[in-house]
């Protein structure tokens, strides 16, 4: 690794190494850690007259066919970490003969630059793994600056003091086995930092996995369990619930097992899905604002798991209930309406028919008295009549309705 006091050092240096061996015609991919650093490379590499490709993960499909060739002679190819990943870079292009591929060799093979060092050394080794595949030649090296936010966070004041120690000027870089070792060590803070973090959000995940997987038990059985294991889950719920027992006998004897059996299952899931909706905006909430009571010295996944049983159990309570309730108002369809409304659409259906199935128009509703929005008037339908406010009124004369008088 290389360290300069600066990053405008560091690009500078860069800059300068990449020219030179871009003279002699060997390839470089250099990799960066963001889009941002792409575009500050371009610029350096631009005053320093490099012709250069610029990968920003974007479009994987053409990127990875630019980054299949970088590896042919003169190539300098710069790239983030998902710009064509996944594809073999192989020495004198994608299509290169043996006599391109033997040239690149004899220039040293593939030149792989890292701009920066990442939070993770598996990033910066998968990078290196760029160079020297399959037994062919290559180098790597790493350009880092104080600057750099893995250098700024973590080891910057210990390497500023060897650095001033030995008055290095800001544009010179410093090759020292303990500056890298700084490096290796910060990268292995941050992998342990970023593993508790996982953990910690693992262990919350597990709270309500556990919540999630009992619903989905239930509703499991409401969509395939047989009838009886229906029953006995229904009637689990109303267990103490005298009244809600009997109104289950009784509307049960009434429909017919079959019959009541299906009106459950679809209780059942209704009421369920509706309350656990609900529960995971809560819970939401809640994971959100439980952190803040680490400043009463408690642990929040603690708080989180206890009060999260709270309300899963208040929400299990809150089903039973509605399901109890459901039962005691479910009433059989009445026949009549049922009729009505069936010998109503079959005479829509014929007259659809008659008429070779053509939409009839809607004559537009004529009226010779002017009303005021709020007259009250009398509007009529077969037998029926009603008395209200013409704004009301209005509104109901597509559907039949005429107005008989002005009050």
């Amino acid at each position: 690794d290389l360290i300069f006091q600066t990053a405008v050092g560091k690009y500078k240096a860069l800059a300068s190494h990449v020219k030179s061996i871009n003279e002699k015609g060997q390839p470089v991919l250099i990799g960066t850690v963001s889009i941002e650093d792409n575009e500050v490379i371009s610029d350096y590499l631009h005053k320093a007259g490099v012709p250069h490709e610029v990968l920003n993960a974007k479009n994987h499909e053409r990127e990875g066919e630019i980054i299949a060739q970088a590896g042919r002679k003169g190539g300098v190819t710069v790239a983030t970490n998902l710009a064509g990943r996944g594809v073999d870079i192989k020495l004198g292009g994608a299509v290169a003969t043996q006599e391109d591929r033997d040239e690149v060799r004899a220039l040293g093979g593939l030149a792989v630059i890292g701009t920066e060092r990442h939070e993770a050394r598996r990033i910066d080794d998968q990078l290196r793994g760029r160079s020297g595949r399959q037994g062919d030649p290559g180098e790597t090296r790493f350009y880092v600056s104080l600057e750099d936010k893995l250098m700024r966070v973590f080891a910057s004041d210990m390497v500023k003091k060897v650095m001033g120690s030995f008055n290095i000027p800001e544009d010179e870089p410093i090759q020292s086995s303990l500056i890298t070792k700084a490096l290796e060590t910060a990268q292995k803070r941050i992998e342990g930092f970023n593993f508790d973090s996982r953990k910690q959000v693992l262990a919350y995940d597990d709270v309500l996995n556990t919540q999630r997987l009992s619903i989905y038990q239930e509703r499991k059985t409401a969509l395939l369990g047989t009838d009886e294991q229906i029953e006995a889950l229904i009637f689990s719920m109303l267990v103490g619930n005298k009244e809600a027992e009997e109104a289950f006998a009784a509307k049960k004897e009434e429909f017919g097992a079959e019959v009541f059996a299906v009106l459950m299952r679809r209780l059942l899931l209704q009421v369920t899905d509706a309350f656990w909706l609900e529960h995971l905006e809560t819970m939401d909430y809640l994971r959100r604002s439980v952190s803040l009571r680490a400043y009463g010295q408690r642990d929040p996944l603690i708080e989180y798991r206890k009060e999260g049983l709270t309300r899963f159990q208040h929400m299990q309570n809150s089903i039973a209930a509605s399901v109890a309730e459901a039962i005691g108002r479910i009433r059989p369809a009445d026949d009549a309406r049922i009729r009505a409304e069936e010998e109503k659409t079959r005479a829509k259906l014929v007259a659809a028919s008659e008429s070779g199935n053509e939409q009839a128009e809607q004559k537009p509703i004529v009226n010779t008295q002017v009303y005021g929005r709020n007259d009250e008037v009398t509007i009529k339908r077969g037998e029926e009549t009603q008395t209200l406010k013409y704004k009301k009124a209005e509104a109901l004369l597509p559907e039949g309705w005429e107005i008989v008088t002005k009050s």
